[in-house]
């Protein structure tokens, strides 16, 4: 079981991750950012120095990630379920889907089995 909260980090190229643990923390920071002279990018990337260091706690250098990648817009939220399925639906084009087969092909092949029937049958040679 991961120690933090699972967040997925995108960085500015969009590459995505899930960043779990103070390894994670690390390996992001060093990544594409959109602004890495931000206060809050710093600050994050200091803590995350002396977390590995053993001088804070790895919590507090994961608090100042968060924030520090919310600020970015680089944290992906998860979408809701309902969203999810709203967008798969909409993405069905209506021509696509048919459930029932149109009338008048069944009244087609009706047509055409009755008139096969009615033909003489012709022996081959």
């Amino acid at each position: 079981m991961s120690p933090f909260q699972t967040v997925t980090f995108r960085t500015a190229r969009g590459y995505k991750f899930h960043v779990t643990c103070l390894y994670d923390i690390t390996r992001a920071l060093a990544m594409a950012w959109p602004d890495k002279e931000r206060e809050s990018y710093r600050e994050a990337a200091r803590l995350a120095g002396e977390a590995a260091e053993g001088w804070c706690t790895h919590r507090a250098a994961y608090d100042a990630f968060v924030t520090a990648a919310s600020e970015q817009g680089r944290i992906v939220r998860p979408r809701k379920l309902c969203d999810r399925v709203a967008q798969e639906l909409a993405a069905i084009e209506p021509e696509n889907f048919n459930p029932k087969p149109a009338p008048y092909l069944a009244r087609m092949r009706a047509r055409s089995a009755r008139q096969n029937l009615m033909r003489p049958h012709k022996p081959h040679i």
